[in-house]
């Protein structure tokens, strides 16, 4: 005999789930961003314990999920598309959840989360920048796509082209690409080592229009309306990189574009041991997302597959509404 009520359980399970203080604010707190379960302990002042309890009770409600990052687990929120039967009762209660800040000391605590593993990154470029050029060619290097991104960008019509702005530029010669197309380039980066890599590097070039930024991207207010904003191969050792498409719409220009060069997910772990990456390359669809929550749409993508199994795509997103 069926059953009177097929999925009472499971939407039974799923409005407790969301009843709970500190599980909303779990769920605020995964908006966009993925974490591990220290780092929510961290930001709720919850032990692990209790922590994973509430985890555990999320994610069979079916609104969190986890993301592998080589050995390192990451819990995000679940995509309304998966909620199956109750994905518009979800999806109204996400925007009900959004709509309440977090407390004043949850978001004071996440930003240091994101300062720690901006503080690790740094700190990794700086004890390892000599051999990070050979280590990074281990997976790609420029030159398998700058044909492609000067191909992108000779069809981009920008109604300027006065400013560059390269994050991370390290030793990639894309900053001679953008140095020829752009009067001016800045080159921001948050480890003086590499910059002064990149110094060295626009020495050997003759590049005489750089100028060279020590900063945090995500904590750096916009100085300039920036024409182009590029981004290559670094996302992918930036601590929130849903903030970073927030960050980067308030620089563009209102007909600026922003440039990511990226990997595709992957599984190789040993990236982050010698290159220092905190995520194992990005699905599309998390871009594009991220990219639309920030006022931004796409103008081109373009996907290359490397011989040793890597994929690369190149993005190009210009803000919402412009022709």
């Amino acid at each position: 005999m069926n059953a009177p009520f097929p999925h009472s359980d499971q939407l039974v399970q799923l409005t407790k789930a969301v009843s709970d203080p500190l599980r909303v604010e779990v769920l605020r707190l995964l908006r966009q961003d993925s974490y591990g379960v220290l780092e929510l302990c961290k930001m709720t002042d919850v032990a692990q314990p209790g922590m994973s309890h509430h985890l555990r009770i999320l994610s069979q409600a079916g609104i969190v999920e986890t993301r592998k990052e080589g050995t390192s687990i990451f819990y995000r929120r679940t995509s309304t598309a998966s909620a199956a039967e109750f994905s518009d009762l979800v999806q109204a209660m996400f925007n009900a959840i959004d709509r309440v800040p977090l407390s004043a000391a949850t978001a004071q605590r996440k930003l240091e989360v994101h300062a720690d593993r901006s503080h690790r990154s740094a700190q990794f470029f700086e004890r390892c920048h000599a051999e990070l050029q050979d280590n990074q060619e281990l997976i790609t290097d420029f030159s398998h796509y700058q044909g492609c991104v000067s191909d992108l960008l000779s069809h981009e019509t920008l109604g300027e082209r006065r400013l560059a702005v390269e994050i991370g530029s390290g030793e990639s010669h894309l900053i001679e690409q953008l140095s020829q197309r752009f009067d001016q380039v800045f080159s921001v980066d948050n480890s003086e080592a590499m910059l002064n890599g990149t110094r060295a590097l626009c020495e050997r070039l003759g590049l005489t229009n750089i100028e060279f930024k020590l900063a945090d991207f995500l904590t750096l207010p916009p100085e300039h309306p920036v024409d182009l904003l590029a981004l290559n191969m670094v996302l992918h050792h930036v601590a929130s990189p849903a903030a970073f498409f927030d960050s980067a719409r308030r620089w563009l220009r209102h007909d600026g574009r922003l440039l990511l060069i990226d990997l595709c997910p992957h599984d190789q772990d040993w990236a982050r041991e010698i290159c220092g990456d905190q995520w194992l390359g990005f699905d599309p669809a998390d871009l594009t997302s991220w990219a639309n929550h920030a006022g931004l749409q796409t103008s081109q993508t373009a996907y290359l597959g490397l011989k040793n199994g890597f994929q690369i795509q190149i993005h190009l997103f210009q803000p919402l509404n412009i022709e």
